[in-house]
C-alpha cells in the first residue's frame, strides 16, 4: 500500500507522513520509559497511574492538534492550487477565444489577478528603449486612474522587471533599493510578484501583481500559475498580432482586386466610350445623323458603366459585410446585384449550414458568393440566379447556378473574379467545382469543412 495515497486518494508529504507513523511510537515509548523508570519508583501504583494516563492524554492531544493544523495548512494550499489551476484552465480558454489585442490585454491583466489571488494587477508593454508604451491595470477604477495621472513609464521596480528578465517577487516592494515610490493618490502596495511575458525568447510585456489577499506575500506556487499563465498569454498575444496581421492583408487583397476589376472593366468601358464620343464630336456637322446613333449607343454604354462601378462598390463591402450573419448579408448582396444587373436571384439559406460555420468561413462563403455574382451580372447574361447555403454530407455547401451563357471550363483559364474564387476556397480548406457549358449556364459549388467548435 502506498502511504502517501489516504483520505480518498489524496497525496500527503513524505515528512507528515514520516511524523504521523514514528511520533506515536515515540511517544508510547517515552511514556513506558517515564512509567518504568520515574513514575513506578517515586509514587504510589495508583497515583502513578493516574500521572501516566493525563501525561499520555497531554501527549495525544497535543500530537493531534499539531498534525489537524497540519492537515489543514494542505487543505488551504491544495484549495488554493485548485482554485489557482482552475483559473488558469478559465484563462486558457478565455484567451484562445480572443483576437483583438486591446481587449486581450486588458483580460489578461483581470485573469492575472484572479491567478495570483491578487488585488491589484497590470500587464506594461516597452518599447526598444525600456519605456512602458501601453499600461493595463485590474482592481483600480476608471476613478482612481483620473486622480492617479499619467501612467508610469518604466522607472523602479516595473522598469527593472523588464532589464532583470526573471520573475521577482518581493514580500515589501517599499523597501527594495530600486523602488521609487508611488504617486499621489496612488493606492497603498506592499507584496509584489512580477513575471515577464517572453515570445521565442523576446520579452512582449510584463505581468505585475500587488497586494496579496489573505497573506502578507506572494507564494512559489503564485509565482508558478504567473508563469504559466504568461506562457498562455504569449501565445495569444502573438495569434492576436497574427490575425490583426492577416485582416489588414485580406482588406489589401481586397482593395487590390476591386483595383484590378475597375481596370479590367468599368476603366476599360469609359475608356471606349470615350473613344465614342469623340468620333460622335467629328460626325456632328458631316453626318449628323451618325453622330446621333453613335451618341445614342454611348448613353447606352454609359448605363452599362454605371451599372458596373455600383457592382464594383458593392464589392468594397464585404469587408465590413461579412462580419453579419449570412442569412442577413447574402439576401442584401443578392438584391443589390439583382437591381443593377436586372437579375432575378433565389437566396435560399439554411439556419443549420451557417451555424456550423466560425467567423473566418463565413467571410469567405461571403466573398465567394459576391465574386461569383459579379461574374454573373458582367458575363453571364443571365435571367435567373440560385443561390443556396446547405448542409450536406459533413460539409456546408455554397452553391450559386445560373442560366447565362456558360462557357467552355476546359478552355478557361479564369479571369480575375475566377481566380479570386479558387484563391479563396483554398485558403479556407473548401472544395470547388465549376460546370458550365455553351449554351446551358453556370454552377458553382464551393463545399467547406465544418468549423471546429462551430455550433451543432
Amino acid at each position: 500500500m502506498n502511504l502517501g495515497v489516504l483520505a480518498g486518494r489524496r497525496v500527503y508529504p513524505a515528512r507528515l507522513i514520516a511524523a504521523a507513523l514514528v511520533l506515536p511510537v515515540l511517544l508510547l515509548a517515552a511514556l513506558v520509559g517515564l512509567d518504568y523508570w520515574v513514575l513506578e519508583p517515586s509514587l504510589p501504583s495508583a497515583a502513578g497511574h493516574a500521572a501516566l494516563l493525563a501525561i499520555g492524554a497531554a501527549g495525544v492531544v497535543t500530537f493531534a492538534i499539531a498534525i489537524l493544523a497540519r492537515l489543514g495548512d494542505l487543505h488551504l494550499r491544495e484549495i488554493a492550487q485548485s482554485r489557482r489551476l482552475r483559473a488558469l484552465n478559465e484563462a486558457g480558454l478565455a484567451l484562445s477565444a480572443e483576437l483583438e489585442t486591446e481587449t486581450l490585454l486588458h483580460k489578461i491583466a483581470e485573469l492575472a489577478r484572479i491567478v495570483g489571488d491578487a488585488k491589484y494587477a497590470a500587464l506594461g508593454t516597452f518599447d526598444e528603449q525600456g519605456r512602458i508604451t501601453h499600461f493595463y491595470t485590474s482592481g483600480i477604477s476608471d476613478e482612481a486612474h483620473e486622480r492617479i495621472g499619467p501612467p508610469p513609464v518604466g522607472k523602479g521596480i516595473l522598469g527593472l522587471l523588464p532589464r532583470e528578465g526573471r520573475p521577482i517577487r518581493l514580500r515589501d516592494l517599499r523597501a527594495h533599493p530600486a523602488s521609487v515610490g508611488f504617486p499621489p493618490n496612488h493606492p497603498p502596495m506592499k507584496s509584489f510578484l512580477g513575471v515577464p511575458i517572453r515570445w521565442r525568447g523576446e520579452s512582449v510585456g510584463n505581468l505585475y501583481l500587488t497586494e496579496k489577499l489573505g497573506g502578507n506575500e506572494f507564494t512559489v506556487e503564485d509565482e508558478e500559475a504567473l508563469l504559466a499563465l504568461a506562457a498562455q498569454a504569449a501565445i495569444a498575444i502573438e495569434n492576436a498580432r497574427l490575425y490583426a496581421q492577416t485582416s489588414k492583408m485580406s482588406v489589401l487583397e481586397e482593395r487590390h482586386r476591386i483595383g484590378m476589376d475597375l481596370h479590367d472593366g468599368a476603366i476599360q468601358s469609359l475608356y471606349a466610350l470615350g473613344l465614342l464620343i469623340e468620333g460622335a464630336s467629328e460626325e456632328v456637322e458631316r453626318a449628323p445623323s451618325e453622330a446621333r446613333a453613335q451618341l445614342e449607343r454611348a448613353v447606352d454604354r454609359l448605363n452599362a458603366a454605371i451599372a458596373d462601378l455600383r457592382g464594383y462598390v458593392l464589392g468594397l463591402r464585404p469587408i465590413g459585410g461579412s462580419d453579419r450573419p449570412l442569412r442577413e448579408s447574402l439576401p442584401t448582396l443578392a438584391q443589390h446585384i439583382a437591381t443593377n444587373a436586372l437579375l432575378d436571384v433565389d437566396v435560399r439559406i439554411d439556419p443549420e449550414a451557417e451555424a456550423r460555420l466560425d467567423r473566418a468561413a463565413r467571410e469567405a462563403v461571403f466573398y465567394v458568393a459576391a465574386d461569383a455574382l459579379g461574374n454573373v451580372s458582367r458575363h453571364a447574361r443571365a435571367r435567373h440566379v440560385v443561390l443556396a447555403l446547405r448542409h450536406e454530407d459533413g460539409a456546408v455547401v455554397l452553391e450559386i447556378q445560373d442560366d447565362g451563357v456558360g462557357f467552355q471550363t476546359e478552355r478557361a483559364v479564369g479571369g480575375l473574379g475566377l481566380r479570386n474564387i479558387r484563391q479563396r476556397a483554398f485558403n479556407a480548406g473548401a472544395r470547388l467545382e465549376l460546370e458550365s457549358r455553351p449554351g446551358a449556364g453556370t454552377r458553382l459549388v464551393m463545399r467547406m469543412p465544418i468549423s471546429k467548435g462551430a455550433a451543432a
